[in-house]
């Protein structure tokens, strides 16, 4: 099924690569995608197996948005910039004429107002039960708190992940062993995009959008490395009693 008036702007990010994959395999095709230069230091990913995760589609980290596209069809436009907000990505944006944009792009940057006021609202997953859970590597801090890893889908405002919401989900804990960046976190992640993209479809709306209501909380930082090993081990199997 091709989402009209839809499209996906991705980055050479193993998040993107779970979302455009992840829509394939459950026929939400977007109408095209805009793809952001890729970084000046490309790392290559030794795909390594990992956990089962009954539910979930885990990324193929071996192959491109490019490759996924180019196998199903879907037309990409590929930018000579990495900068959300540059007047590239606006250019492209409005060729494509579209109503919503999926946003997937690096880490750390945030959309500008002058971005935003081009029309089509801009949906996104953040990691996280809002409002809870606003800022950046929520998902270990849920961990460490004792709370079940989640997904909010929110339309993006000037604020951080103030947005109104359009859906939330809770997901099992990932088992250990798993990558949770680059594949767990992404494919939660890619799981909810699809559900909010099969009610659209089939609604032509963005259905249960709300405000966020509940105490004002502060973002959460980027999270400390020993914290995120904390974090990490609380996943790691218990020795039993008898062991």
């Amino acid at each position: 099924m091709r989402l009209n008036r839809v499209l996906l702007l991705a980055a050479h990010t193993a998040r993107s690569q779970a979302y455009i994959q992840t829509l394939v395999a459950r026929d939400l095709l977007p109408a095209s995608v805009i793809l952001l230069a890729p970084p000046e230091n490309v790392s290559s990913r030794q795909a390594r197996p990992q956990p089962d995760m009954p539910g979930l589609i885990l990324p193929d980290l071996e192959e491109s948005v490019t490759a996924t596209c180019a196998r199903t069809g879907i037309p990409v436009v590929e930018l000579d910039t990495r900068d959300v907000n540059s007047s590239e990505v606006a250019a492209a944006m409005t060729a494509a004429q579209t109503d919503v944009v999926i946003y997937s792009g690096y880490g750390g940057q945030i959309v500008s107002d002058h971005l935003l006021a081009l029309g089509p609202v801009f949906l996104h997953m953040h990691s996280g039960w809002l409002p809870a859970y606003r800022g950046s590597t929520t998902l270990y801090y849920a961990l460490l708190n004792g709370d079940p890893p989640a997904v909010s889908a929110l339309l993006l405002d000037k604020h951080i992940d103030t947005g109104p919401v359009v859906a939330r989900r809770e997901y099992p804990k990932p088992p250990a062993g798993i990558d949770v960046d680059s594949v767990y976190d992404a494919a939660i992640r890619a799981d909810l995009l699809a559900h909010v993209l099969k009610d659209y479809a089939a609604s032509g709306e963005l259905s249960g959008e709300r405000q966020q209501v509940g105490p004002d909380t502060s973002p959460y930082y980027v999270i400390h490395p020993v914290l995120k090993h904390l974090a990490l081990l609380s996943l790691a199997p218990q020795p039993s009693e008898d062991g």
